[in-house]
Protein backbone atom coordinates (compact mmCIF):
# COMPACT_ATOMS: atom_id res chain seq x y z
CA UNK A 1 0.00 0.00 0.00
CA UNK A 2 1.37 3.47 -0.82
CA UNK A 3 0.90 6.23 1.25
CA UNK A 4 0.24 9.74 0.18
CA UNK A 5 2.64 11.86 2.11
CA UNK A 6 2.77 15.94 2.62
CA UNK A 7 5.60 16.93 4.63
CA UNK A 8 6.59 20.06 6.13
CA UNK A 9 10.24 20.86 6.68
CA UNK A 10 12.48 23.10 7.45
CA UNK A 11 15.43 21.70 4.99
CA UNK A 12 18.75 21.39 6.61
CA UNK A 13 20.57 18.04 6.65
CA UNK A 14 18.41 15.61 7.96
CA UNK A 15 15.56 17.09 6.20
CA UNK A 16 17.45 16.71 3.07
CA UNK A 17 18.11 12.76 4.01
CA UNK A 18 14.16 12.56 5.02
CA UNK A 19 13.12 13.64 1.64
CA UNK A 20 15.03 11.98 -0.81
CA UNK A 21 13.56 8.89 1.41
CA UNK A 22 10.01 9.75 0.81
CA UNK A 23 10.84 10.36 -2.68
CA UNK A 24 12.99 7.05 -3.36
CA UNK A 25 11.04 4.27 -0.94
CA UNK A 26 8.39 2.49 -3.02
CA UNK A 27 5.67 3.03 -0.43
CA UNK A 28 5.45 6.60 0.08
CA UNK A 29 3.95 9.04 -2.14
CA UNK A 30 5.12 12.63 -2.10
CA UNK A 31 2.16 15.01 -2.74
CA UNK A 32 3.99 18.05 -1.78
CA UNK A 33 6.47 19.45 0.30
CA UNK A 34 6.04 22.81 2.94
CA UNK A 35 8.47 24.91 4.02
CA UNK A 36 9.07 26.78 6.98
CA UNK A 37 11.67 28.43 9.39
CA UNK A 38 14.00 26.15 11.91
CA UNK A 39 16.94 24.77 10.85
CA UNK A 40 17.88 27.84 8.99
CA UNK A 41 16.01 30.80 7.00
CA UNK A 42 12.56 29.82 5.38
CA UNK A 43 13.84 31.56 1.87
CA UNK A 44 16.97 28.59 2.04
CA UNK A 45 15.01 26.09 3.47
CA UNK A 46 12.39 26.53 0.63
CA UNK A 47 15.31 27.11 -1.86
CA UNK A 48 17.08 23.80 -0.42
CA UNK A 49 13.82 21.30 -0.82
CA UNK A 50 13.96 22.72 -4.67
CA UNK A 51 17.38 21.40 -4.78
CA UNK A 52 17.15 17.92 -3.13
CA UNK A 53 13.84 17.43 -5.40
CA UNK A 54 16.34 18.40 -8.32
CA UNK A 55 19.15 16.33 -7.37
CA UNK A 56 16.51 13.13 -7.01
CA UNK A 57 15.04 14.13 -10.73
CA UNK A 58 11.41 14.76 -8.95
CA UNK A 59 11.21 18.92 -9.97
CA UNK A 60 7.14 18.49 -10.50
CA UNK A 61 6.29 18.02 -6.90
CA UNK A 62 4.70 21.33 -5.62
CA UNK A 63 7.46 23.29 -3.01
CA UNK A 64 5.38 25.62 -0.88
CA UNK A 65 6.97 28.38 1.30
CA UNK A 66 5.25 29.20 4.62
CA UNK A 67 6.46 30.92 7.84
CA UNK A 68 9.56 33.20 8.67
CA UNK A 69 9.56 32.83 12.01
CA UNK A 70 7.32 31.69 15.20
CA UNK A 71 4.15 32.75 16.05
CA UNK A 72 4.66 34.99 18.68
CA UNK A 73 8.45 35.78 18.81
CA UNK A 74 11.22 36.13 16.24
CA UNK A 75 13.11 33.60 14.54
CA UNK A 76 16.80 33.61 15.82
CA UNK A 77 18.65 31.13 13.15
CA UNK A 78 20.58 29.13 15.84
CA UNK A 79 21.29 25.79 14.03
CA UNK A 80 24.54 26.71 11.81
CA UNK A 81 26.99 25.24 13.78
CA UNK A 82 24.69 21.32 13.15
CA UNK A 83 23.93 22.01 9.31
CA UNK A 84 26.01 24.47 7.91
CA UNK A 85 25.62 28.46 6.73
CA UNK A 86 23.35 26.85 3.54
CA UNK A 87 21.48 24.73 5.79
CA UNK A 88 23.49 21.97 3.46
CA UNK A 89 26.50 21.56 5.13
CA UNK A 90 27.79 24.03 2.89
CA UNK A 91 28.25 21.86 -0.22
CA UNK A 92 27.10 24.15 -2.76
CA UNK A 93 24.63 22.54 -4.89
CA UNK A 94 23.14 24.41 -8.46
CA UNK A 95 20.50 26.88 -8.48
CA UNK A 96 16.94 25.11 -8.40
CA UNK A 97 15.12 24.46 -11.54
CA UNK A 98 11.32 25.33 -10.52
CA UNK A 99 10.32 27.88 -8.06
CA UNK A 100 8.13 27.13 -4.93
CA UNK A 101 4.12 28.05 -5.69
CA UNK A 102 2.80 31.63 -4.76
CA UNK A 103 0.27 30.04 -2.08
CA UNK A 104 1.07 29.84 1.29
CA UNK A 105 1.98 26.60 2.62
CA UNK A 106 -0.32 26.73 5.60
CA UNK A 107 -3.35 27.15 2.62
CA UNK A 108 -1.54 24.68 0.72
CA UNK A 109 -1.89 21.86 3.59
CA UNK A 110 -5.57 23.16 4.25
CA UNK A 111 -6.20 22.60 0.40
CA UNK A 112 -4.00 18.99 -0.14
CA UNK A 113 -5.60 17.60 2.86
CA UNK A 114 -9.51 19.11 1.93
CA UNK A 115 -9.44 17.78 -1.93
CA UNK A 116 -7.72 14.46 -0.49
CA UNK A 117 -9.71 13.68 2.64
CA UNK A 118 -8.37 10.68 4.78
CA UNK A 119 -5.59 10.26 1.99
CA UNK A 120 -2.59 12.35 3.56
CA UNK A 121 -0.29 11.74 6.04
CA UNK A 122 0.98 14.85 7.37
CA UNK A 123 4.57 14.92 8.71
CA UNK A 124 6.15 18.15 10.00
CA UNK A 125 9.41 17.42 10.88
CA UNK A 126 10.36 21.20 11.77
CA UNK A 127 8.23 23.87 14.07
CA UNK A 128 5.19 23.40 13.73
CA UNK A 129 4.16 26.80 12.65
CA UNK A 130 2.56 26.36 9.40
CA UNK A 131 0.29 23.55 10.44
CA UNK A 132 -0.76 25.48 13.75
CA UNK A 133 -1.44 28.22 11.37
CA UNK A 134 -3.42 26.13 9.26
CA UNK A 135 -5.05 24.06 11.97
CA UNK A 136 -5.98 27.67 13.31
CA UNK A 137 -7.81 28.66 9.80
CA UNK A 138 -9.47 25.94 9.10
CA UNK A 139 -9.33 23.19 12.72
CA UNK A 140 -11.48 21.05 10.54
CA UNK A 141 -8.43 19.49 8.71
CA UNK A 142 -7.88 17.57 12.26
CA UNK A 143 -10.82 15.09 11.23
CA UNK A 144 -9.64 14.73 7.51
CA UNK A 145 -6.03 13.99 7.69
CA UNK A 146 -5.18 10.06 7.66
CA UNK A 147 -2.59 10.54 10.63
CA UNK A 148 -0.21 13.46 11.42
CA UNK A 149 3.47 12.12 12.07
CA UNK A 150 5.56 14.66 14.15
CA UNK A 151 9.42 14.86 14.32
CA UNK A 152 9.56 16.76 17.90
CA UNK A 153 10.05 16.28 21.92
CA UNK A 154 11.39 14.16 24.21
CA UNK A 155 11.02 12.75 26.99
CA UNK A 156 13.73 11.33 29.02
CA UNK A 157 16.33 11.95 26.19
CA UNK A 158 18.61 15.17 27.07
CA UNK A 159 17.18 17.56 24.86
CA UNK A 160 19.33 19.69 22.36
CA UNK A 161 22.69 21.50 22.73
CA UNK A 162 23.12 25.25 23.23
CA UNK A 163 20.11 26.49 24.60
CA UNK A 164 19.27 27.00 28.43
CA UNK A 165 15.99 24.76 28.41
CA UNK A 166 17.54 20.97 29.12
CA UNK A 167 14.89 19.00 28.25
CA UNK A 168 13.73 20.71 24.48
CA UNK A 169 13.98 18.85 21.21
CA UNK A 170 14.38 21.60 18.53
CA UNK A 171 10.76 21.87 16.60
CA UNK A 172 8.65 22.39 19.52
CA UNK A 173 11.46 24.84 20.98
CA UNK A 174 11.22 26.78 17.96
CA UNK A 175 7.33 27.51 18.11
CA UNK A 176 5.58 25.26 21.41
CA UNK A 177 2.54 27.59 20.58
CA UNK A 178 2.50 26.07 17.54
CA UNK A 179 3.03 22.37 18.79
CA UNK A 180 0.19 22.80 21.26
CA UNK A 181 -2.11 24.02 19.07
CA UNK A 182 -1.49 20.84 16.98
CA UNK A 183 -1.66 18.31 20.17
CA UNK A 184 -4.97 20.12 21.22
CA UNK A 185 -6.43 19.96 17.80
CA UNK A 186 -7.82 16.05 17.86
CA UNK A 187 -5.83 14.92 15.16
CA UNK A 188 -4.60 11.24 14.93
CA UNK A 189 -0.84 12.26 15.93
CA UNK A 190 2.25 10.16 16.54
CA UNK A 191 5.21 11.92 17.95
CA UNK A 192 8.53 10.63 17.26
CA UNK A 193 10.87 12.45 19.23
CA UNK A 194 14.34 11.90 20.23
CA UNK A 195 13.96 9.37 22.65
CA UNK A 196 13.42 6.86 19.70
CA UNK A 197 15.65 9.09 16.46
CA UNK A 198 18.61 9.57 19.03
CA UNK A 199 19.04 5.77 19.18
CA UNK A 200 19.04 4.94 14.63
CA UNK A 201 22.07 6.26 13.25
CA UNK A 202 23.72 6.45 9.82
CA UNK A 203 27.13 5.41 10.23
CA UNK A 204 30.42 6.23 8.85
CA UNK A 205 29.92 2.64 7.47
CA UNK A 206 26.55 3.03 6.11
CA UNK A 207 28.26 5.89 4.23
CA UNK A 208 30.78 4.73 3.03
CA UNK A 209 28.72 1.99 1.19
CA UNK A 210 26.09 4.45 -0.25
CA UNK A 211 28.99 6.13 -1.41
CA UNK A 212 30.55 3.03 -2.91
CA UNK A 213 27.54 2.06 -4.59
CA UNK A 214 24.71 4.43 -4.08
CA UNK A 215 23.11 6.77 -6.84
CA UNK A 216 24.84 10.21 -7.77
CA UNK A 217 22.28 11.87 -5.90
CA UNK A 218 22.72 9.78 -2.97
CA UNK A 219 26.62 10.31 -3.04
CA UNK A 220 25.97 13.30 -3.02
CA UNK A 221 24.03 13.35 -0.17
CA UNK A 222 26.77 11.60 1.77
CA UNK A 223 28.96 14.50 0.91
CA UNK A 224 26.46 16.76 2.96
CA UNK A 225 25.77 14.94 5.28
CA UNK A 226 29.87 14.76 6.69
CA UNK A 227 29.55 18.01 7.96
CA UNK A 228 25.95 16.52 10.27
CA UNK A 229 28.14 13.94 11.09
CA UNK A 230 30.94 16.16 12.55
CA UNK A 231 28.87 18.12 14.32
CA UNK A 232 27.43 15.36 15.83
CA UNK A 233 30.70 13.73 16.51
CA UNK A 234 31.73 17.10 18.26
CA UNK A 235 28.34 17.65 20.64
CA UNK A 236 28.18 14.04 21.44
CA UNK A 237 32.07 12.28 21.65
CA UNK A 238 31.66 8.58 20.88
CA UNK A 239 28.63 8.81 19.02
CA UNK A 240 29.05 6.25 16.17
CA UNK A 241 27.40 8.60 13.37
CA UNK A 242 24.31 10.56 12.92
CA UNK A 243 20.73 10.35 13.88
CA UNK A 244 18.12 9.61 11.87
CA UNK A 245 15.67 12.12 13.49
CA UNK A 246 13.31 13.18 10.20
CA UNK A 247 13.77 10.35 8.22
CA UNK A 248 12.57 8.48 10.88
CA UNK A 249 9.56 9.96 11.15
CA UNK A 250 9.34 9.72 7.66
CA UNK A 251 9.72 5.58 8.02
CA UNK A 252 6.51 5.56 10.75
CA UNK A 253 4.20 6.94 7.82
CA UNK A 254 4.46 3.80 5.98
CA UNK A 255 6.04 1.23 8.95
CA UNK A 256 4.44 2.63 12.15
CA UNK A 257 5.11 -1.15 13.93
CA UNK A 258 9.06 -0.24 13.44
CA UNK A 259 8.04 2.11 16.54
CA UNK A 260 7.44 1.00 20.73
CA UNK A 261 4.23 3.19 20.97
CA UNK A 262 2.89 3.96 24.41
CA UNK A 263 -0.80 6.47 24.30
CA UNK A 264 -0.74 8.90 26.25
CA UNK A 265 -1.51 13.03 27.13
CA UNK A 266 1.05 15.42 26.02
CA UNK A 267 1.01 19.09 26.68
CA UNK A 268 3.54 21.41 25.75
CA UNK A 269 4.63 23.78 28.54
CA UNK A 270 4.12 27.56 27.20
CA UNK A 271 5.86 29.88 29.85
CA UNK A 272 8.56 28.42 32.53
CA UNK A 273 11.84 29.70 31.95
CA UNK A 274 13.43 26.05 32.33
CA UNK A 275 10.43 24.12 30.56
CA UNK A 276 8.66 26.12 27.65
CA UNK A 277 8.58 24.12 24.61
CA UNK A 278 8.89 21.20 27.06
CA UNK A 279 6.78 18.01 26.08
CA UNK A 280 5.07 16.87 29.32
CA UNK A 281 3.25 14.05 29.43
CA UNK A 282 0.55 12.70 31.96
CA UNK A 283 0.26 8.92 32.41
CA UNK A 284 -1.70 9.22 35.32
CA UNK A 285 -5.45 7.25 34.83
CA UNK A 286 -7.09 10.44 34.52
CA UNK A 287 -4.50 11.46 32.06
CA UNK A 288 -4.57 8.29 30.01
CA UNK A 289 -8.33 8.76 29.70
CA UNK A 290 -7.63 12.30 27.81
CA UNK A 291 -4.90 11.27 25.67
CA UNK A 292 -4.41 12.78 22.82
CA UNK A 293 -1.76 10.73 21.09
CA UNK A 294 0.99 7.82 20.51
CA UNK A 295 4.30 8.60 21.53
CA UNK A 296 7.08 6.50 20.38
CA UNK A 297 9.50 5.45 23.32
CA UNK A 298 11.72 2.78 21.50
CA UNK A 299 12.57 1.62 17.79
CA UNK A 300 13.28 -1.17 16.23
CA UNK A 301 17.05 0.91 15.37
CA UNK A 302 18.66 -2.22 13.36
CA UNK A 303 15.07 -2.61 11.12
CA UNK A 304 15.07 0.75 10.51
CA UNK A 305 18.91 1.16 9.54
CA UNK A 306 18.56 -1.50 7.06
CA UNK A 307 15.77 0.12 5.36
CA UNK A 308 17.08 3.28 5.31
CA UNK A 309 20.67 1.98 4.13
CA UNK A 310 18.50 0.24 1.17
CA UNK A 311 16.14 2.81 0.04
CA UNK A 312 19.82 5.18 0.05
CA UNK A 313 21.00 2.84 -2.24
CA UNK A 314 17.81 2.87 -5.00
Amino acid sequence: MTRKILMDVDTGIDDALAIYYALRHPELDPVGFTCVYGNTDVEIATANTLRILDLAGRADIPVAAGAARSLINPYTREADFVHGGNGLGDVDLPEPSATATDEHAADFIIRTIKEMPGEITLCPVGPMTNVGIALAKAPEIAGLVASVIVMGSTLSHPGIQGVARPMVDANFHNDPEAAHILMQSGAPITVVGMDATMTTLMSREMMADIEANGTDASRMLMRIAEFYVRSYETMHPGIAGCPLHDPLAVAACHAPDLLQLERMRIDIELSGHLTRGQAIPDRRPAGLARANCAVATGVDAPRFEAMFHETMLL
